[in-house]
Formats: structure tokens, C-alpha cells, sequence
């Protein structure tokens, strides 16, 4: 499957450029058997499956498809389809004009589209023949390339989304594991590791949506906690730093300060007093 990016910078570079030439459209029945055998076409291809299900082989990954799919397959890709479900095809195809950008050389594949000014253009486009005359073919030039420029721009707005709704359930993700073992945490490369991300993505990510770095979230949670035994326990300073997770009672009597305004001694004889 494609990285969506190789296709934004497409859709930028395109948007720019004179249209894309529309080759010819096709819109066929799709039975459960036999099998599409594997093949490649010239020119880009745009397969929309207004009903059924199934799925397609691409550079030997396999993707699922459904009702309202579409797959972008660029020129000579080679690809197959098997249908679960009886459905139909609407297919476009499109070239590059002598000098335009070429196109990404991965498919790209699009779960739901919802827009009902698309679907029209699919519709139209599927049911076009080849031959043409001259307004024609412009027309449809224009029609292809608004239609899969929004494909692109639609693809590219869910792999945002989906990007975003990831990063969000890893920092809830990465708090939790910090809340249960914040007293025995080594490194950020440990958090990151638990929640699937890099350390320098997590720490952009927990900075950009909590407002505070990770540093500072486990610190709090440390002090908090040492607050909590200084106040209800008889501990000496070096335990509590240790239940804590300072490496030593020096430590967390100078970060205490800082955090507090105050020393760890001080604080438990003021609440006590």
C-alpha cells in the first residue's frame, strides 16, 4: 500500500498542472466466480465498488474492500480481485499528460466515500467510451482529474484523521503506564516502547496535547506521591524517595523544593503541625 504523503505531494504538484487526460471508462458486473486473474493496465486505474465486497492483491499485501470502496492502482501495477459478494466495478482510467507529474507508483486505497458529487463523476466516467470528439474529451479530462483529486485529497484526510485519533489513545495510553509504574520507570524509550510509538513522536505528541512534556507529567506524579507519604507516613526521606522513584533522597529533596517551594521536611512538619 502506499504512504498517503507520496500522494498528497502528488495532489499538490497536480493541482498546479493542466488536467490529466482521461483514457476511457468501464462499468461491469462482478460475480462471486471466477476469479479476476492477476493483470496490469497502461494507464492509471480507478476501481469503485459501489456494492459488494471483497478484495484485492498488491505487491503481495491483500486488501479488503467494501461497499463504497475505491482503489487507485497506478499505471502497470499488477493486481487480481476476488468477490465475497456479488457486486459491480465503475472504472476510470486516466494518463499523465506529456510533461505532468508522474503518479505515485503505489495504489492507494480509499475506505468510504461519502460525497455525492464524487460518486456522480464515477458514474458518468464508468459509462464513457473511448472515442470522443474534442469538447468531449475535455470535458472529461476535467471531470477524471477533479475526480481523483478528490479521491487523493479524501485518502489523505483519513490517514490525517486516523493518525490523529492513534496518537491521542497512545498519550491516554502512555499516562496510564506512567500512573502504574511511574515509582520504577527508566526511560522515555521504555513508554514509548509500551504504547507502539517512537520517543521523539510520543514526547512531540504528549507535549502538543496534555500542554506538558513526559518529563514533567512523571515528576508531578512523584511529587504527588511523596506529598501523599509525607503527610500519612512516618518514612524516612530516603524510602519515600526510593517508593517514589528518585534515585536518592538528595534528589528528591532538590526537585521537591522546586516543585513545592518548600523542603520535604518542612512540608510534613507543616501539615503535621
Amino acid at each position: 500500500m502506499a504512504k498517503a504523503s507520496h500522494w498528497a505531494k502528488f495532489l499538490e504538484r497536480q493541482a498546479a498542472r493542466p488536467p490529466l487526460v482521461f483514457v476511457h471508462g468501464m462499468r461491469h458486473a462482478t460475480p462471486v466466480q471466477p476469479r479476476c486473474p492477476i493483470h496490469a493496465h497502461a494507464e492509471l486505474e480507478i476501481v469503485y465498488h459501489p456494492v459488494g465486497c471483497g478484495a484485492t492483491t498488491v505487491d503481495g499485501c491483500t486488501v479488503e474492500f467494501g461497499e463504497g470502496s475505491a482503489m487507485i492502482h497506478p499505471p502497470r501495477q499488477e493486481h487480481d480481485q476476488i468477490m465475497e459478494t456479488e457486486g459491480e466495478d465503475l472504472c476510470v482510467k486516466i494518463a499523465a499528460p506529456r510533461g505532468g507529474p508522474a503518479f505515485p507508483r503505489e495504489c492507494l486505497f480509499v475506505p468510504h466515500i461519502d460525497d455525492p458529487a464524487l460518486i456522480e463523476d464515477l458514474r458518468l466516467l464508468a459509462g464513457v467510451g473511448a472515442a470522443l470528439q474534442p469538447a468531449g474529451q475535455a470535458l472529461c479530462n476535467l471531470r477524471a482529474t477533479t475526480a481523483l483529486l478528490s479521491l487523493v485529497e479524501l485518502a489523505c484526510r483519513n490517514r490525517d484523521h486516523e493518525q490523529a485519533s492513534r496518537a491521542e489513545r497512545c498519550v491516554t495510553q502512555a499516562e496510564e503506564y506512567l500512573r502504574e509504574r511511574f515509582a520504577t520507570v527508566e526511560s522515555l524509550r521504555e513508554v514509548a516502547e509500551a504504547v507502539g510509538l517512537s520517543t521523539d513522536y510520543l514526547r512531540h505528541e504528549f507535549r502538543r496535547q496534555r500542554g506538558c512534556s513526559l518529563i514533567d507529567y512523571v515528576t508531578t506524579l512523584r511529587v504527588d506521591r511523596a506529598r501523599t507519604l509525607l503527610v500519612h507516613s512516618r518514612l524516612p526521606l530516603k524510602q519515600i524517595a526510593t517508593l517514589c522513584g528518585f534515585r536518592d533522597e538528595y534528589y528528591f529533596s532538590r526537585v521537591f523544593q522546586r516543585r513545592t517551594l518548600t523542603t520535604p521536611a518542612r512540608y510534613r512538619a507543616k501539615a503535621g503541625a
